[in-house]
């Protein structure tokens, strides 16, 4: 059993990945060590193809079995997993192994695209497979293999046509046409039988129910059921006295391409059909009928299918599919395409390789450990790009998907100081972020603020802020917030003071006067003139024990009131801060975190940067007259 190291990133321990034994033996390392067991596969904003590769069942996440499955698949086909921590400009043959059959068939595959050892690129793979899989074709040959394909579809790959399904549509076919060429001698199509197939029921059970009728006129038609279509409904509504079928009012309107039919069978353009003129066209369809229904050449099912695929009127199609000369080459590109079928699964394996050979370390990195955060050596898979706003450059941006609103609930106990702005940009579909802001301070950050949020592919959107959650962001600020508090607290006392609220404790204060009471103007500049002289009064009681006391005594008392009022609001955010969490935002993503993902201060300034003026040159504007 592999013996995993560990390391420590913001009080959190995490499997370390430094060797290749490390990535090749994950199997040995607790389930409980992993950072992440499961992510979504696709990322909004950033294409993942590792991921996408990992995901086998296509249910959309990535598991830990799957991450594992791919370490046994590449196992007997990389050369040393020491390998994936090397810089990746492509395969070269080190990257393979030739003592085994997986790896030595990829090995010698790599060496016919790239003789001379060159890395090979995914671009020069493609381009190598194109070259070698894709042989030319023949226009009328394409259009019988296409037809082929959906008379015979192959569940496995619907995009080919096996020598198994070409058979089985070449013998459709064959039986199809038998079908088609004892088609009874006289001026029948294919439509008249499907019309006349379609319209025989519907037509008798009509005359029936009007027999009904006339035999027992309490019998009442079942109604029509409005659920269902109105095809479905009878030809028309039966009645005792009615002579025959309606063919102009009267007729359900889904079924008026009856009354064309009729009169092109009939040469006539009766108002009614008669059950005498019925009866003797059905006598004149028996034969059509007999060989329309008949199933010793080909089934109903597999002509309909047939001819839902091909044209009844196409001659010259239906011909070119029953050419033996075109059969027999057909089946000879099949059967070349068939013989490449090892050559494809080789091309399939190597691309296969190629892209876990590029990006499985970091994809390991962010779902083993999240290496990539702890220091910042890349970008983090899960952000989403970069937030302009309030003078900062805050990288910690996450993409919401959903109800924002239920994000911003989940994401309540990550303890950061969060910000979902609504993205805009013309002709582009509108979505949502979340800002982590990490650095600076909070008192601008409020709904409706504006800035520019630049995604992974350097383009800019309109950001504005929707929904604002304030947590503690820095130290400092925790120092000067209860000052800022009683200052905000001054500032309403005297506003209230100026209004005249004083006004009813001045008057409980004072003696009943026995002369009418003041203007309530003259109330409140007495109640201005009070204030001003308490606080003069105090003034003067601070000054005289200033000037009396030494200087180290009064700025020890100074410094003792600052730190009385600040220290405790500093102690409550330094643990706030120690305690922030990405694991709930996360989480909150469709991310399965299994570990604190936590955010030190270092950290916090790294991704949310401030405009700095230091070593700035500052000059005076010029003033134009």
């Amino acid at each position: 059993m592999h013996r995993h190291a560990f390391f420590r990133a913001a009080r959190t321990p995490q499997p370390a990945l430094l060797r290749g034994a490390d990535v090749e033996w994950l199997a040995d390392l607790d389930r409980t060590g992993w950072i992440v067991l499961s992510r979504p596969t696709a990322l909004p904003g950033r294409e993942d193809p590792v991921a996408a590769l990992l995901d086998g069942n296509g249910d959309g996440r990535v598991r830990v079995p799957e991450v594992l499955a791919a370490i046994d698949w590449l196992r007997p086909r990389l050369a040393s997993f020491d390998r994936l921590f090397l810089p990746f400009a492509g395969l070269v043959p080190d990257d393979l192994r030739a003592d085994t059959p997986e790896g030595k068939a990829l090995a010698d595959l790599l060496a016919q695209i790239a003789p001379d050892g060159t890395p090979v690129t995914a671009a020069a793979l493609g381009e190598a497979r194109q070259t070698r899989l894709c042989a030319p074709g023949q226009p009328p040959l394409c259009g019988m293999a296409e037809t082929f394909r959906r008379l015979c579809p192959s569940p496995e790959d619907a995009e080919t046509l096996s020598r198994k399904d070409f058979e089985s549509a070449c013998a459709l076919t064959d039986r199809v046409l038998a079908w088609r060429a004892a088609l009874p001698k006289g001026d029948w199509t294919y439509e008249d039988a499907v019309a006349f197939a379609a319209l025989r029921q519907s037509v008798a059970d009509y005359f029936l129910a009007c027999e009904t009728l006339r035999y027992d006129p309490a019998a009442t038609p079942p109604p029509r059921d409005p659920a269902k279509p109105l095809r479905e409904a009878p030809l028309a509504l039966p009645s005792a006295d009615s002579t025959g079928l309606p063919l102009r009012g009267g007729l359900n309107p889904a079924w008026r391409w009856a009354a064309e039919r009729l009169a092109k069978w009939t040469g006539r353009d009766d108002a009614v059909l008669t059950p005498k003129a019925w009866h003797a066209l059905y006598g004149r369809f028996a034969p059509l009928m007999a060989w329309y229904d008949g199933t010793e050449t080909c089934p109903p099912g597999e002509r309909k299918a047939f001819f839902d695929t091909v044209d009844w009127g196409d001659a010259e199609g239906i011909a070119r599919l029953a050419d033996p000369a075109l059969r027999a080459e057909l089946a000879r590109l099949i059967d070349a395409e068939e013989a490449k079928a090892p050559l494809r699964a080789t091309f399939d394996a190597l691309e296969r390789f190629l892209t876990l050979r590029e990006g499985f370390l970091r994809f390991l990195r962010n779902f083993v450990n999240v290496a990539d955060l702890y220091p910042p050596m890349a970008d983090p898979l899960f952000l989403t790009g970069t937030l302009f706003m309030d003078g900062r450059c805050c990288r910690l941006c996450f993409p919401v998907e959903g109800d924002a609103a239920a994000h911003a609930k989940a994401a309540e106990g990550s303890r950061c100081c969060l910000v979902y702005c609504a993205l805009e940009r013309k002709g582009e579909a509108g979505s949502t972020i979340l800002a982590v802001f990490t650095a600076g301070a909070t008192g601008a950050l409020t709904v409706g603020k504006r800035g520019v949020f630049f995604d992974l592919q350097g383009r800019d959107w309109e950001a504005v802020a929707c929904h604002v959650a304030i947590n503690a962001i820095s130290l400092s600020e925790a120092f000067v917030e209860p000052w800022r508090r009683i200052g905000a607290a001054c500032v309403e006392t005297a506003r209230k003071l100026l209004a005249g609220k004083g006004d009813a404790a001045v008057a409980a204060l004072a003696p009943k006067p026995a002369k009418p009471a003041m203007p309530p103007e003259m109330a409140s500049v007495a109640t201005l003139g009070i204030a001003l002289s308490f606080v003069a009064s105090a003034a003067a009681a601070i000054a005289a024990a200033v000037t009396n006391a030494p200087l180290w005594k009064t700025g020890a008392v100074a410094a003792g009131v600052v730190l009385a009022v600040s220290v405790p609001s500093v102690i409550l955010a330094w643990f706030r801060l120690r305690n922030r969490d990405l694991a709930p935002i996360l989480n909150a993503s469709g991310w399965a975190i299994n570990r604190a993902i936590g955010l030190t201060p270092r950290l916090g300034r790294f991704f949310t940067r401030r405009a700095s003026l230091v070593g700035r040159r500052f000059v005076l504007p010029s003033r134009k007259e």
